[in-house]
């Protein structure tokens, strides 16, 4: 893996919510930080409870702790909504995680930030996830937008993603965005909401 730049010489992101300045071509960041889309910044998991419930499926926080919904269901219908999620659409219209916005708004203020979505698990997924960042984070580049499979070729900072399993080969530090799924995980970094991500990434810099 390449090199990270020093901080001085990053070319700033269009992700500049800053008073007062428009547009700045060249800033100095603390750090880069990469973030995941799916059940960090958008709310996939109670998308996927839409689809299950449809099918009959309902189960309590504790009964989905430290499992994924697949798993819980029967296997016909978990593949019916692996189709539907494969179709793309349904990454278009999912609803924003509780304090994404303000939060990633509150870093970029003194951190480079790349949205880095493993899309290729869902191909199809790929323009719904673009349009969707263009209309909830529209301060975000689409330069900073990273469509990938294996995030270890990620050259960052820091990682903020819900799956542990993308920090293995990450060269930076993973932070597990909590979610249900993940309960059960052991990890170094916990970010349980975004309202504490400034303060445990300052811990960071």
């Amino acid at each position: 893996m390449g090199q990270i730049p020093p901080a001085s010489m990053r070319c700033a992101s269009a992700f500049s919510p800053i008073p007062s300045s428009r547009a700045i071509a060249w800033r100095s960041f603390e750090m880069r930080i990469a973030i995941d889309m799916d059940e960090v910044m958008a709310d996939t998991h109670a998308a996927k409870l839409a689809l299950f419930a449809a099918r009959g499926y309902t189960w309590s926080e504790e009964e989905i702790a430290g499992r994924h919904l697949s798993d819980l269901a029967g296997s016909e219908d978990a593949a019916q909504v692996e189709s539907e999620m494969q179709r793309g659409l349904f990454f278009a219209d999912l609803a924003v995680v509780q304090g994404a916005q303000e939060g990633i708004a509150a870093l970029a203020q003194d951190h480079e930030i790349f949205v880095a979505t493993a899309a290729m698990e869902y191909p199809a997924s790929c323009p719904h996830k673009i349009a969707w960042l263009a209309r909830h984070f529209p301060d975000i580049s689409p330069m900073n937008i990273v469509l990938c499979g294996d995030k270890s070729v990620i050259a960052a900072d820091l990682l903020i993603d819900d799956s542990p399993r993308h920090f293995t080969g990450f060269g930076g530090t993973g932070i597990c965005f909590d979610a249900p799924h993940n309960r059960g995980d052991q990890v170094s970094h916990r970010l349980t909401n975004w309202a504490d991500a400034e303060a445990m990434v300052s811990g960071f810099a």
